[in-house]
């Protein structure tokens, strides 16, 4: 008797994780429900990424309870046995459908702080996480008055959107009212066209090391994947340049990143999935930056399985269906990414050298074993200021810490890379 396969749904699988998610379902061997726009479908979707669903359902995010109310009928009739978001921007509806649909998933009464950073940094107060100060504004008074207080530099970031996109550190009011209107213009998700909430968040600026913790949620019992180094760039910007993956901070700095990032995830309600947490290493301890309920971007979940042989998206999967998820290691090396980035704006003439780089294969080997290019010749680029301003990523593998950052960092340096202004 042929065992029928379990149907799983992921709401808008068209970014950088649900692609890692759709992935790791197809290696599962589930049935994928994906739920997007029609639009979206019929001109982003490339064929590869569409041979790996196995049905559609098209609906329309921007207007939320049409959608939930869609969304769940779907899942009724066809008999949806685990709902995962595969976007950002649709982690609360996400929860809102499993709930609806009696599923594993998050405390729903919550669900919205999954969406909008003043509502979790409330919670992060209620519950004691040590995080940066931070006040809420709406108004250019609100937001002037409010740097004031906390004292220049600042941070100014929007509370809904994603990516580092439209986060600045400013360090005048002149600074202050440019980052405030750029947000202001910035009030719809790309590629839906979701309204974004219009609270804006202005914070102490944090320095110190920035690293990541995935963690796997099942039944609240809270396990940690991984801790990531992260690099990121310098001045106004915090766009991601690069990760390396199991952290090299001493066992001390990981158990206090460890606790941290429990209490961050039990107060908001997380309860049956993943979440991507990012931490600040400051001279007063740990501080959460925020926690995205939802695979991790930047290739995290390629370095994860890389690394340590565990595979993010299946974990996550698992705990959309009930089942404890698999959270041992099977592999114990470094992996490492770094993005290739451009040092000005321009026009992309060339991207050459890359066939100097030598890939190995990954079972066990040290060495490159991914390279992708995104960006095309004759596109416009400019200087990273989010994670969206990326050409295209390096990914290595070995034994040793250094050796991984080393050999990403050697074979950037063969690409190259020609602009024209």
């Amino acid at each position: 008797m042929v065992q029928e396969k379990r149907k799983i749904m992921i709401i808008e699988p068209h970014c950088s994780g649900g692609i890692e998610l759709l992935k790791s379902a197809r290696r599962m061997g589930v049935e994928v429900h994906a739920v997007t726009h029609e639009d979206l479908y019929q001109h982003s979707y490339s064929d590869a990424v569409k041979e790996m669903i196995d049905y559609t359902l098209f609906t329309n995010f921007c207007e939320e309870m049409e959608a939930v109310s869609d969304i769940v009928a779907y899942g009724k009739k066809v008999g949806i046995e685990g709902v995962v978001a595969g976007f950002e921007f649709v982690t609360d509806l996400a929860v809102k459908v499993a709930n609806e649909l009696h599923l594993p998933t998050h405390d729903v009464s919550k669900c919205e702080a999954l969406r909008r950073k003043d509502l979790m940094h409330q919670f992060f107060a209620e519950h004691q996480v040590s995080c940066a100060k931070t006040i809420v504004v709406q108004t250019w008074d609100e937001c002037s008055t409010a740097a004031l207080e906390i004292g220049y530099p600042v941070v100014i970031k929007p509370s809904s959107n994603a990516g580092s996109c439209s986060v600045f550190k400013v360090s005048s009011v002149q600074e202050l009212r440019k980052a405030f209107e750029i947000i202001r213009q910035n009030n719809v998700e790309f590629p839906h066209d979701m309204p974004l909430d219009d609270h804006i968040l202005i914070q102490e600026y944090l320095s110190g090391q920035e690293v990541s913790v995935e963690v796997a949620i099942y039944n609240g019992e809270i396990s940690v994947l991984a801790i990531t180094d992260k690099m990121t760039t310098s001045g106004n910007h915090f766009a991601e340049i690069g990760h390396t993956l199991p952290s090299h901070l001493d066992t001390l700095e990981q158990k206090k990143i460890t606790d941290m990032t429990k209490c961050a995830v039990r107060s908001l309600g997380l309860n049956n999935g993943i979440a991507h947490v990012e931490v600040k290493l400051t001279q007063d301890g740990a501080k959460i930056i925020e926690v995205g309920a939802r695979m991790p971007g930047g290739k995290i979940p390629c370095l994860l399985l890389h690394a340590c042989g565990m595979d993010e998206g299946i974990i996550y999967i698992q705990t959309s269906l009930g089942r404890c998820p698999d959270v041992s290691p099977r592999n114990d090396q470094f992996a490492a990414i770094r993005f290739i980035t451009s040092e000005k704006e321009g026009v992309i003439e060339s991207i050459g050298r890359l066939e100097e780089i030598q890939k190995v294969s990954t079972d066990g080997q040290e060495g490159i074993v991914d390279i992708e290019i995104y960006a095309r010749e004759g596109e416009k680029i400019g200087v990273p200021i989010n994670n969206i301003d990326r050409i295209g990523h390096i990914i290595s593998v070995s034994n040793h810490y250094e050796k991984a950052s080393a050999l990403c960092s050697e074979a950037l340096e063969k690409i190259e890379l020609k602009i024209a202004e």
